[in-house]
């Protein structure tokens, strides 16, 4: 993920203060959020780029890392299978059974970011819905506690 742009927690107490300021930030507001440019013109920001902005700021704040990510950014298997927390090996078996995804530059495959946090996303409601239905079958087994 080459051209991933990571933002790090600010260890200046301003900027962390202002970060605190826009963490606040609601939905529950009477006119529509705006960036003002040098000239005090103001632009109306989409209220996804809002809530954007705002998880930005929360997890800053919480002195977590951020990264941004374009959905079109091509990633290596490697990359893409530490993503999802399995090894290359495991993904190159997925890959082959065509579970994903992706396309090659010369005999190296790269996947795209939005394809593997697609991927992940199934994955994971997936597994919800197994352990529900597991659920659901121990409740009328009556082995639930």
């Amino acid at each position: 993920m080459d051209t991933a742009t990571r933002m790090e927690p600010p260890k200046d107490k301003r900027a962390l203060e202002k970060l605190v300021r826009i963490a606040g930030l609601t939905a529950a507001r009477r006119k529509q959020p705006c960036l003002v440019d040098s000239e005090g013109r103001e632009i109306p920001l989409p209220e996804q780029l809002f809530g954007l902005i705002v998880m930005v700021a929360r997890d800053l704040q919480a002195g977590r890392s951020v990264f941004v990510v374009s959905g079109e950014q091509a990633m290596t298997p490697q990359a893409a299978a530490d993503f999802l927390g399995m090894s290359r090996q495991f993904l190159a078996r997925l890959l082959d059974d065509g579970a994903m995804p992706f396309h090659k530059v010369g005999s190296h495959r790269r996947l795209l970011f939005k394809d593997v946090q697609k991927f992940a996303t199934t994955r994971a409601q997936s597994r919800r819905a197994s352990l529900e239905k597991l659920r659901e079958k121990l409740h009328a087994a009556g082995v639930d506690s």
